[in-house]
């Protein structure tokens, strides 16, 4: 996947893209140990990143998208324009720069972090120009983050910066290296084309039994069937360990009051107008002429602020940072409309107005009964299922085979194959009903090796292997594939055809004719054309243009069309730079774009490097889970 995102980064837009990614790092972050949990999805260095904490970031950066795009940015749209590519590349990446500057011992200053926030327009009001702490405060409410957690991300994005920026001179690529790039992207060659055709090279010859057979001896590998295995197979998925299983009612209440405050409990929410200043008298003059009757709205505007900026929607006492703010906002003394007085909080004097009061709500255990069923049962099945998996090993132990051990436990096995490791069987049918991963370890077992258990890639169970046979890769009879061999020897029959009139084609312009005189004797006339080297068509295919934009003047060239059968014969009359009279002004910009392509493969290469001696791992099975019902 990484190579993927890798491989899209090509010119301009390459570095603009690093630079955006260093950019959204403080969106998407990357986590402490003490925030993964559950499945590893991802893994860089050792550190690893469960699949639950990528579909959060993949959730916030739809949510981010989708306020750049007035909402109508879907779970669809992400996936279809490869935004979860770009979360797991931005949080491999970004974990492997911090483990770099980890272990190179860099430390970025406070003051650094202190600059940034107060040079960053992101951060100031429009009226004044200056840092304002409501605007960071809005911003931090609106993506959840604490003023610790936020200045850890800032200082974790400024460190990978100094890093990238260390490796782009940010100058312009040499002149002489500028200059031969451009003319080769400008480059226009006149050509005159031939094609060559079936009916141009002959009639064909018929083949005899004895030419069948010797193609037949001549191309063993093309009629060699692959290596087939039949194998024992024991799939147990932990719902198929579920039946009977009840769910005593005191048991489900327990487990729901365990985790009603933190899952069922919905809290009190308040919208709150929110501002701050420096002093205490310039907040209390502000408190009194809202109490007066003065539209918030006013106040803000005269603060630089808007009334959205300074908005709070729906928070609970937790979503509010600072503490001694929370309690002020949420006081049951304070009714919609009422304005706080002044309170002193982390970044000077804040004052709260009351917009609107949502009450806290619950789910009822009926509400949730099917959830706690589902969560109650998962720990009976996963108990049940390592208990048979246990039976089956002690079997085993004894000396008993995976169908014997798998007939003790009362458990079916199946017979899979005879299978290649592409899931054909012979006559090409294909086999697809066991798990996809099951095939890659048959092929890596021995002939009555059997497997210990091992856990599906989706982690929904567990499989036993018991490998029976092995056939061997095998000469198919003649007699079998006969009609195959008739009709790979009729296309190199007519291949050698073509090959041969192209040839004598070539030989008498050597000797002096023309192409259009060659091509006379056939009754053909040859097609000019003006190409440049993204040029294609039917006749023309990109290795053909390879070729023609290679050869020299006057020289000829041939190979197959792009689509069909038949070959062609391309000759260069002419080739000229006619558009680099024009373009030569702007050779200084030029210079520079390429230098900018010169930086980006530079810093993509060092990341690539670094990814490579930590190491990144991608639990494909847990992304799809993840992402799965969009791919």
């Amino acid at each position: 996947m990484l190579s993927k995102v890798r491989n899209s980064l090509s010119g301009i837009t390459a570095w603009i893209f690093v630079i955006l990614l260093i950019a959204a790092f403080s969106l998407f972050g990357v986590p402490q140990l003490s925030q993964f949990a559950g499945q590893n999805a991802l893994s860089v260095g050792g550190q690893n990143y469960s699949a639950q904490y990528i579909q959060s970031e993949f959730s916030r950066a739809i949510e981010r998208q989708r306020a750049e795009s007035g909402g109508s940015f879907t779970r669809e749209d992400a996936v279809a324009n490869g935004l979860h590519d770009q979360v797991v590349s931005s949080i491999a990446t970004g974990a492997a720069l911090d483990l770099y500057a980890e272990k190179m011992r860099l430390v970025l200053p406070r003051e650094m972090i202190s600059g940034f926030l107060r040079e960053s327009e992101n951060f100031q009001n429009p009226a004044t120009g200056r840092f304002d702490e409501t605007v960071l405060r809005s911003i931090l409410q609106r993506y959840n983050i604490s003023v610790e957690e936020f200045e850890r991300r800032i200082a974790a994005d400024l460190t990978r910066e100094q890093l990238v920026n260390a490796l782009a001179t940010r100058g312009p690529a040499p002149r002489a290296f500028a200059d031969a790039t451009l003319k080769r992207e400008i480059e226009q060659r006149r050509i005159a084309y031939l094609t060559i055709t079936d009916e141009m090279a002959g009639k064909p010859a018929e083949a005899t039994p004895d030419d069948l057979q010797a193609y037949y001896d001549a191309n063993p590998a093309a009629y060699t069937a692959p290596e087939y295995r039949t194998f024992e197979l024991l799939v147990l998925r932990a719902e198929d360990f579920r039946e009977g299983l009840e769910t005593p009612e005191e048991e489900l209440r327990k487990l729901y009051e365990i985790n009603k405050a933190r899952i069922y409990d919905k809290p009190e929410r308040r919208t709150i107008y929110q501002l701050t200043y420096d002093t205490e008298a310039e907040a209390q003059a502000a408190v009194s002429a809202l109490r007066q009757g003065k539209p918030f709205e006013n106040v803000a505007t005269e603060r630089g602020l808007s009334l959205e900026t300074a908005t709070f929607t729906e928070a609970t006492r937790n979503d509010i940072l600072d503490t001694a703010v929370g309690d002020a906002a949420f006081s049951e003394d304070l009714q919609i409309g009422d304005t706080t007085d002044p309170v002193k909080s982390v970044f000077g004097w804040t004052i709260v107005q009351l917009a609107g009061i949502t009450p806290p709500e619950t789910r009822t255990f009926e509400e949730v009964r099917e959830e706690l069923e589902s969560t109650f049962l998962e720990q009976d099945t996963r108990r049940r299922l390592l208990a048979a998996i246990d039976e089956i090993e002690d079997t085993r132990d004894s000396g008993a085979g995976l169908a014997d051990a798998a007939d003790a436990a009362e458990l079916t096995v199946e017979t899979v194959g005879p299978i290649d490791r592409y899931a054909f069987a012979p006559g090409g049918a294909i086999v697809d009903d066991f798990p996809a991963e099951v095939l890659s370890e048959v092929f890596e077992l021995e002939e009555g090796e059997e497997t210990e258990a091992i856990r599906l890639a989706d982690e929904s169970g567990y499989y036993f292997v018991a490998l029976q046979e092995i056939k061997p890769p095998a000469l198919m009879p003649y007699e079998d594939v006969r009609d195959e061999v008739v009709a790979a020897w009729r296309k190199q029959e007519r291949q050698e055809r073509i090959s041969a009139t192209v040839q004598t084609i070539r030989d008498a312009i050597a000797r002096g004719q023309t192409l259009e005189e060659a091509a006379a004797q056939f009754d053909r006339t040859p097609i000019e054309e003006v190409i440049d080297r993204r040029f294609e068509n039917e006749t023309i295919s990109r290795a053909m243009n390879e070729k023609i934009f290679f050869a020299q003047l006057n020289e000829n060239v041939s190979g197959p069309v792009a689509l069909g059968n038949a070959h062609v014969i391309a000759e260069i009359r002419e080739i000229n730079f006619t558009q680099y009279a024009q373009i030569f002004p702007q050779l200084g910009a030029y210079e520079q774009y390429l230098g900018f392509q010169l930086d980006q493969e530079l810093v993509e290469a060092t990341i690539d490097a670094i990814q490579d001696d930590f190491g990144v791992k991608v639990n494909q099975a847990q992304l799809d889970q993840v992402f799965g019902e969009n791919l």
